[in-house]
């Protein structure tokens, strides 16, 4: 078995070791009143411990390694900020650890302490090859654990996402407008052409694209001649030949560089999810919806929000899915999966990072509100979490279930998830 510094945070944090007769290398007992809080920056690993070595009682700072002789390796002895460090917990000690002061550090080693069972369990969900690492045992875990997971993992995932939105609001000069424009571009592109769509957004303004706004083909234009779309010498229908003349005018007016076309991908796609259909939906949208971030937030109910993305496009894209002369009579709408997909993935937390912008919990709550009344996402992770007898019942639900896939068992982070805590220390 391989011993990680993870698992021996998580056994100290925990303490998850015989916590009687506890003795320092030097023979000092050692009672454990506080394991101190982890640290997530430089410095030592876990501080604000409180320790009694001897008949003394000590408050500082912990650091952790498996081998002691790594304290030597990773410089401490010279590094000031460990000269609070009152104990040095480590699997195996080959090496006394001395601070910059030349006084040597307590050590407490664990390899004889710890509930062989415990390091079985971590062993086997480390070296599982199943979907997720627990899923045998997935079902033995109780639905109070699961329940209180999914709220902690619908936090984070909102919160990873508002981070990024923040990021973009700070770029965009405060401007939410914008904001919103750029990530439902990203959401209308999916995972293939996503980042092409936002880039798209951010070199194509808004306050361009408003000044035009009652001709949706001027919109078109504009976003069709960004994308660098346009520049293709066998445009033979006459829309397209309109749109690249009208662009071609703008293009000089209002000084824009386009991409280049080569950043869109088309190949294995499904002709209805071509990002020349996806980019046709937001002109529509923009045409249809003048500022529409503040008629997002002003939206009463799912219903209103959905209706406000699920559009029908211009009459050239009825029986087109490309600027290739005529290929499909069929009208193209987004479909109410995807609209309802748009909600969870980008409106409910941009709403819930306008809430922590201003500060105002009534957009924290809608967006809560939305996504556990949207239907869950169905998808290859939520039907794989279904296939395991955990089925996702709500949009928030799916989410959580997809940060848990996506962050914790697709990278083995069991110590840091309550199922994989609970089977671990159900030993």
């Amino acid at each position: 078995m391989q011993i990680t510094e993870d698992l021996i945070y998580f056994i100290w944090k925990f303490k998850y070791f015989q916590g009687s007769q506890l003795k320092t290398t030097d023979g000092a007992s050692i009672q454990i009143l506080q394991p101190g809080v982890r640290n997530i920056h430089s410095g030592p690993d876990f501080s604000n411990a409180r320790i009694r070595l001897g008949t003394e009682l000590w408050a500082g700072n912990v650091e952790i390694h498996v081998m002691s002789s790594e304290w030597n390796q990773h410089g401490h002895q010279k590094d000031p900020a460990y000269n609070n460090v009152i104990l040095h917990v480590v699997w195996s000690e080959d090496e006394k650890a001395m601070n910059q002061s030349g006084a040597i550090v307590p050590s407490l080693v664990l390899k004889d302490k710890v509930d062989i069972s415990l390091l079985s369990q971590y062993d086997y969900l480390m070296n599982s090859q199943k979907w997720i690492p627990c899923a045998d045992p997935l079902a033995k875990i109780t639905d109070i654990t699961k329940a209180n997971w999914i709220q902690r993992l619908m936090a984070e995932r909102l919160e990873r996402k508002a981070t990024d939105i923040l990021t973009s609001l700070k770029l965009n000069q405060n401007d939410w407008e914008s904001v919103c424009y750029q990530k439902l571009a990203r959401s209308f592109g999916s995972q293939v052409n996503g980042e092409a769509m936002e880039m798209l957004a951010r070199i194509t303004p808004l306050s361009v694209l408003y000044k035009h706004r009652d001709q949706l083909w001027q919109i078109e234009s504009l976003l069709f001649g960004q994308s660098g779309l346009l520049e293709d010498s066998g445009l033979q229908d006459e829309y397209p030949v309109k749109l690249k003349n009208e662009y071609d005018f703008l293009k000089d007016k209002y000084h824009l560089t386009p991409m280049k076309k080569d950043q869109w991908k088309f190949l294995r796609m499904r002709p209805a999810n071509f990002p020349t259909i996806h980019i046709a939906q937001l002109a529509r949208i923009l045409y249809q919806s003048d500022h529409v971030f503040s008629r997002l937030i002003a939206a009463k109910n799912v219903r209103e929000i959905v209706h406000m993305i699920d559009i029908r496009i211009s009459n050239f894209w009825k029986d087109h899915y490309s600027f290739n002369p005529s290929d499909a009579s069929k009208e193209k709408s987004l479909g109410k999966q995807t609209a309802q997909n748009i909600v969870i993935n980008t409106i409910c937390p941009l709403l819930f990072s306008y809430g922590i912008s201003t500060d105002q919990e009534q957009y924290k709550e809608k967006a809560l509100n939305l996504l556990s009344e949207m239907p869950a996402e169905n998808n290859f992770i939520t039907r794989g979490w279904n296939y395991l007898g955990w089925k996702a019942m709500n949009g928030m639900d799916s989410q959580a279930l997809i940060q848990l896939k996506n962050e914790y068992c697709d990278h083995k982070r069991c110590l840091g998830c309550s199922i994989g805590h609970q089977i671990i220390r159900n030993t």
